[in-house]
């Protein structure tokens, strides 16, 4: 059985802006009841690119031409002593391309990666990089991104390996200027009964136990009993540091010199170490490609390494005030200056029943949210059916139709595309054509034939967009 969830989008054809409009990472096992010393997994990386700066080919974003060099790997950024083995054997950022739109000028690409890692591996995987479009108002460039999910291949107490949900938005949305927006994020899970809750990707800072007095001390020459005497009375007396010569400023507008990198103001700029050396002040990166950029170090600490889910765009400088997040995945915001881009980083995760209060998997999603000005007409289209659930029989051909009524005068607004924010495997779709007898109505094409591993629920998604 296949059931079609459709969704409705007001959206203009293009705004300008760099090329990375985010995207997510997830993980599954194999084999959820595999018991053996190692466990296959899919790493599935799902990521938005603006189009035709980034081509539609495999590869991307290698593929596209002066960018060969912009390949780079997932990184363990923490708990890499745990990772199983897959600081040996990384996987790569590059992703094929899945759809393209050049009326609206987005393309999607994705890939899976099968790596085999030693049971019981837990540990945070990123990526890392700097090219965000100006973000904010006034605009800030060179914000970098750190998309981070967290793996856990520990046996859950019901027995089997977690499988972690699953997040589908296309970025970027697009919302009207001083108009209260709620936008659902599409989540599910495959483990029945798991409590699916999303929450503000953050930094957390990593850790270290105080050295010890005993630990590397130069000791004048004593006795062997003496040494030991005193070993033994300073074993619980900490080791205090003297305070550095220089103290960094905490800066929240410019990353003038003396600021501490970790300062807000600091984020996607030169800043490394400690603080700014640069007089007068630290400038933005410039990076433009995947290659991760002059990126704050999370390797901060001796014996944890802090987790950047966010970079340079974490909850709640990004976004305009009053923004909020639920647990329930819905994102309610208010852009109040037309024209202006922000950037949502957000994490969802999955808990073994609605009581517990440990994660038992990490998922990112980062897209883009566009302000538009005030349109000529803000009503949106309809797409027909406008929902609906059919059965259909495993390896059986099936074509149907689905059309969008434009609510507008269409020598004014028209229809500028189709898309689905979520597909399932092996179903096409045609792109979109009008209706002959009827400018305000378009329709779309799908295909599909199931195959017997399908049986059961499926889900696709539908985003109809007006220029």
């Amino acid at each position: 059985m296949i059931i079609f969830l459709l969704v409705s989008l007001l959206s203009p054809i293009e705004i300008g802006g760099k090329h990375f409009n985010g995207g997510t990472i997830r993980w599954k096992p194999i084999d959820p009841y595999n018991n053996s010393s190692s466990v296959p997994i899919a790493i599935t990386q799902s990521y938005s690119w603006t189009y035709p700066t980034i081509t539609c080919a495999n590869n991307v974003p290698i593929s596209t031409s002066g960018r060969s060099s912009a390949n780079a790997n997932l990184t363990c950024i923490t708990d890499c002593s745990t990772d199983g083995g897959y600081s040996t054997h990384p996987v790569d950022i590059l992703t094929d391309c899945v759809s393209a739109s050049s009326s609206l000028g987005i393309m999607s690409s994705q890939r899976s990666v099968n790596i085999t890692l030693g049971a019981d591996a837990h540990f945070y995987l990123a990526y890392q990089g700097s090219a965000w479009a100006p973000l904010g108002s006034p605009p800030k460039s060179g914000s970098y991104w750190s998309i981070s999910c967290y793996i856990d291949l520990r046996m859950r107490a019901d027995g089997l390996i977690n499988s972690p949900p699953e997040a589908n938005i296309i970025s970027p949305q697009y919302v009207i200027v001083n108009t209260t927006t709620q936008i659902q994020i599409p989540v599910s899970d495959v483990n029945a009964g798991d409590d699916l809750r999303c929450r503000w990707s953050a930094y957390i800072p990593g850790y270290r136990r105080r050295r010890q007095a005993d630990q590397g001390e130069n000791r004048r020459s004593q006795s062997e009993d003496e040494v030991h005497e005193n070993m033994s009375a300073e074993k619980s007396v900490a080791q205090i540091r003297k305070k550095r010569g220089f103290k960094c400023s905490w800066c929240s507008s410019t990353c003038s010199y003396g600021c501490c990198c970790k300062s807000s103001a600091c984020a996607g700029t030169l800043c490394s170490n400690w603080y700014c050396t640069i007089n007068p002040t630290c400038p933005d990166i410039t990076t433009t490609t995947e290659t991760p950029g002059t990126l704050p170090t999370t390797i901060s600490y001796a014996n944890r390494q802090a987790i950047d889910e966010c970079g340079g765009i974490c909850y709640p400088s990004s976004v305009p005030n009053g923004t909020t997040l639920s647990s329930n995945c819905t994102l309610t915001f208010t852009g109040l200056i037309p024209n202006t881009w922000y950037a949502i980083s957000l994490q969802v995760e999955d808990f073994i029943n609605t009581t517990s209060t440990t994660p038992m998997s990490s998922v990112p999603v980062q897209f883009l949210i566009y302000v538009m000005p005030l349109p000529e007409c803000p009503t949106v289209p309809i797409i027909l059916p406008a929902s609906d659930c059919y059965e259909i029989i495993a390896g059986v051909p099936t074509t149907f139709n689905l059309f969008v009524l434009n609510n507008c005068d269409p020598n004014v607004i028209g229809i500028a595309d189709v898309m689905m924010s979520k597909t399932i495997t092996g179903l096409q779709m045609t792109n979109m054509t009008v209706w002959p007898t009827n400018d305000s109505l378009v329709f779309v094409v799908f295909t599909f034939t199931p195959q017997f591993n399908q049986i059961g629920l499926q889900t696709f998604c539908i985003i109809a967009y007006t220029e």
